[in-house]
């Protein structure tokens, strides 16, 4: 009996490693070898352990990080370095890649559909065994699969269509029309009990010239339409569904496979709609599922690609106006199937944003898109937690009422992104916090009138800004190089805050000017806003130095007209002035007199007239009258402090002749000057 481990890098993914859990079944259930599975590493209690051999999974190009990480991993735990396996999509896609960098490691490119492939004794092929659920339960405490309750299988392999930006023609080069289940889940059912669902990996099930016999099989299995099942933890009956999971192509659904499909407990139908070329298919595929009672059906739409062949067409590469017609139709179509069909019909689109085959990042930019556009998108997705389709007002509050508007909403800052759309209060929301929410909701509004009013007036140049904000690099650097006055103010609105903080120290007069005199000028309530970031925030000193050089004492008054008075400690901000005046040679108030002040009220000295006086003195920088009114209660403030030194304690004597040294040195403080 050997020791097997089964890896699978450590990168978040929504479905189990299908193919480690039948090579587990051969091990376990075949060979009778001890299998363990582990996500990433294993735990401590296994550190010293060496297995005999490592099998390590592999998924997208893009995670080849964690994906040599594992490998990696797989060599320090393994006996002989030669018991090293790997295979899956990386695998077999990027093979010199394993080669080149793990030159002992056995890999296993496409499927394992022969037999010997791993050479092993009694092996035939390990592609049509059963899943081992029970690995599943080795990492039960560190991660759980999004999908996990049901069975994970194919009914027919490979695809055909050849399409040059997809993997399927490489991992699966040969078709095969027909695999029966029955067995599979019969033996699941038996070792590890019944699954909910029946999710199919076929990557496309609608060209197989049996597929009424895929269908008659999976009714046979339980999942008709309304299927149901007990579920043996909660006891409770739920409904079954059944999810060909990698799509059903638009051109080959036929009115009598979409009647076929409509008899089963389908949810949702997955028809891609990659192409904007493909439209009128897609949209004949998706009436057809609805008139055969498919009420719940997604889609994904490719965006950020090349130009492509497939399916015997060629396609242009997409740009974010194709993007935006093709969720447009799906919302359309959703609109118009409720009212057609007088029930409920959802259609999810997912845009996936297209990555070469070849890459081991995620970096690639499409023809027409740029990483501003690309980032915008994400965070436009965010309210629809990745799904680009929902009601028509959400939809237009999102992405727009046209392909215009949708482009320009992808140039705007990302801050800006989420200001959009209409102020709607929230459950249980007070009045208060209601008056509050909004009074930042109307300053957003302002700032994206601004916005666009200034993109609104770049005419021509329009498409030089785009290209000057497109790879995201919003810098200093950026906004002296502009030469146009407009695209200067403009860009000021991509700076984030710390940039705009350090733009008061840009070496250009003439750029200081310009950047100073529009966010106090002519858009001063961006100005307003980060004085209140630096007086509400723990901005380091020497991020305050360039604005206090420039702005003088303006900026220390507003910054203290600003401040919390009513705050329970010293804000963070009245130190900092103190340095900044130092490291400047620029004296502008003696800060410890706020101390002073936060001291006296910590102990109720003060009434509310005599604090708003003081309070007053400090914000106009009156330091005079602010000694003298601090001094004037300076000896209810000390017999206040030693009253609160507690008699009778050890070191009582001590604390109280500490605490008057300390109050001597605050009354010099205040006595500087003969008042």
């Amino acid at each position: 009996m050997a020791d097997i481990l089964l890896l699978e890098p450590g990168y978040a993914n929504k479905y189990p490693p299908i193919g480690l859990m039948k090579i587990s079944y051969f091990h376990k259930y075949i060979h009778h070898d001890y299998v363990r599975f582990a996500k990433g590493k294993l735990p401590d209690a296994f550190k010293e352990k060496k297995w005999d051999r490592v099998y390590v999974t592999t998924l997208f190009t893009f995670e080849w990080q964690k994906t040599k990480e594992a490998l990696e991993y797989a060599l320090s735990v393994v006996k002989d370095p030669s018991q090293v396996y790997t295979g899956g999509i990386l695998a077999t896609l990027m093979p010199e890649l394993i080669a080149e960098n793990f030159p002992t490691v056995k890999n296993n490119p496409g499927l394992l559909d022969k037999k010997g492939t791993l050479g092993l004794e009694h092996e035939e092929c390990i592609d049509r065994l059963t899943l081992d659920y029970g690995i599943l339960d080795d990492i039960a405490d560190e991660y759980v699969y999004p999908a996990h309750d049901a069975y994970f299988t194919y009914m027919t392999r490979g695809c055909g269509m050849k399409c040059a930006f997809c993997a399927v023609q490489t991992l699966e080069p040969e078709y095969y029309p027909y695999i029966s289940i029955t067995d599979t889940v019969r033996r699941v059912d038996e070792q590890f009990g019944p699954k909910k669902d029946l999710l199919l990996m076929d990557n496309n099930v609608l060209r197989s010239p049996r597929f009424d016999e895929i269908i008659d099989e999976i009714k046979d299995l339980g999942f008709a339409k309304g299927a149901t099942y007990i579920n043996p933890k909660t006891k409770k009956r739920v409904q079954r569904f059944v999810d060909f999971n990698q799509g059903l192509d638009a051109f080959l659904l036929t009115p009598h496979k979409a009647k076929r499909l409509g008899e089963l407990a389908i949810r949702p139908a997955r028809i891609a709609f990659d192409h904007i070329e493909d439209a009128e298919a897609y949209k004949k595929a998706i009436r057809l599922c609805a008139e055969n009672g498919i009420t719940h059906m997604s889609n994904y739409l490719l965006y950020n690609g090349v130009d492509f062949t497939g399916k015997g067409h060629s396609y242009h590469a997409d740009t974010p106006e194709d993007l935006y017609e093709r969720m447009h139709i799906s919302m359309a179509l959703q609109e118009e199937l409720i009212k057609s069909t007088g029930h409920k019909v959802a259609i999810f689109s997912f845009p996936m944003r297209y990555i070469p085959l070849e890459d081991l990042k995620r970096g690639f930019v499409g023809t027409h898109w740029n990483p501003k556009y690309l980032r915008a998108l994400q965070r436009m997705l965010i309210p629809t937690q990745g799904k680009g389709v929902s009601s028509r007002s959400f939809f237009e509050a999102d992405f727009g009422k046209t392909p215009e508007e949708f482009v320009r909403a992808l140039a705007m800052p990302e801050s800006h992104l989420g200001w959009r759309g209409d102020f709607i209060p929230h459950k249980n929301e007070t009045p208060g916090e209601i008056k509050a929410r909004k009074a930042v909701w109307d300053e957003n509004q302002l700032y994206l009138k601004e916005w666009n009013r200034l993109f609104d007036m770049l005419g021509d140049s329009r498409e030089t800004f785009i290209s000057t904000i497109g790879d995201n690099n919003t810098t200093i650097d950026r906004f002296v190089a502009l030469s146009d006055l407009t695209q200067k103010k403009l860009f000021i609105h991509y700076f984030t805050t710390s940039t705009m903080l350090k733009a008061f120290s840009m070496e250009s007069e003439n750029d200081r000017k310009i950047y100073v005199d529009y966010i106090t000028n002519e858009f001063p309530i961006m100005y307003q806003r980060l004085i209140r970031y630096i007086t509400n925030g723990r901005v380091p000193y020497s991020s305050l130095l360039g604005i206090c050089r420039v702005m003088d004492k303006k900026v220390v008054v507003d910054i203290l007209n600003f401040l919390d008075y009513e705050a329970e400690e010293l804000p963070f901000v009245v130190h900092n002035l103190s340095k900044v005046q130092t490291m400047i040679k620029k004296f502008f108030f003696d800060f410890e007199l706020i101390k002073c002040l936060f001291m006296y009220s910590q102990y109720g000295i003060l009434n509310r007239r005599e604090r708003n006086r003081i309070i007053n003195s400090i914000k106009t920088l009156d330091e005079r009258t602010t000694r003298e009114l601090l001094l004037k209660h300076f000896e209810s403030f000390k017999s206040a402090v030693l009253m609160n030194a507690t008699e009778g304690e050890v070191g009582a004597t001590y604390i109280i002749e500490e605490l008057d040294k300390q109050l001597t040195n605050v009354y010099k403080q205040l006595s500087i000057y003969d008042v």
